[in-house]
């Protein structure tokens, strides 16, 4: 049960770190995918633990366009 907490939690946290720091749409996304195969081992953990890491990726992603379009306004 843990590994599906951890699975759930730490990409939509890295993809939200990512983007708040780098201000991209799409680096922090590629550094989270990496990060979640080479680091975490992800081709080799069982197949619901790879889905519920890609849908937080995925809500990540949306969290992350909403705060990236929040601080391009911010600029102008």
């Amino acid at each position: 049960m843990l590994e599906y907490s951890v699975a759930a939690l730490l990409p939509l946290c890295l993809q939200l770190l990512f983007n708040r720091v780098l201000f991209t749409k799409y680096l922090p996304l590629g550094i989270t995918i990496v990060i979640m195969i080479f680091a975490f081992d992800g081709l080799n953990q069982p197949l619901p633990l790879q889905i519920v890491a890609v849908i937080s990726t995925i809500v990540g992603f949306l969290l992350g366009l909403k705060i990236y379009n929040k601080q391009k306004r911010k600029v102008r």
